[in-house]
C-alpha cells in the first residue's frame, strides 16, 4: 500500500483516521488521474458512468502487482488491490454522504 501513496504523493494517513472525514484535496485527486490515467474522472468524482475510461471502444486493464478483480456486473477489470480497496472506500464514503445530503433536503 505504501507503494500507492508514494505514487501519488500523499500520507498514508490521508486514507485513514480522521483523515477518512475530510475531502481529498484537488491536487491529490489530480494527481490520482495523472498517475492512473486509465480512470474515468467522471467516475471517481461524479460517480457516473464507466470506472475505466474506453481505449478504442476496449475497457483499459492495469497490469501491475499484485492484481485482484472486480465486477459491476458490465465488465471485469484487473487493477492493483491497494487502488481498488481505495476506490471502494471512497464510493461508500460518497454514498454515506449522499444519503445524508437526501435526508437533510
Amino acid at each position: 500500500m505504501g507503494d500507492f501513496y508514494e505514487k501519488i504523493q500523499v500520507h498514508p494517513s490521508t486514507f485513514s483516521g480522521k483523515g477518512l472525514q475530510s475531502s481529498l484535496s484537488g491536487t491529490t485527486i489530480a494527481e490520482i488521474l495523472k498517475v492512473y490515467p486509465e480512470l474515468s474522472a467522471d467516475w471517481l468524482l461524479l460517480e457516473k458512468g464507466e470506472m475505466l475510461r474506453k481505449n478504442n471502444g476496449k475497457s483499459v486493464n492495469v497490469i501491475e502487482s499484485p492484481q485482484t478483480n472486480i465486477s459491476n456486473g458490465n465488465m471485469t477489470i484487473e487493477a492493483p488491490a491497494e487502488l481498488i480497496a481505495l476506490i471502494t472506500s471512497q464510493q461508500e464514503t460518497i454514498k454515506k454522504l449522499t444519503d445524508i445530503i437526501a435526508l437533510q433536503k
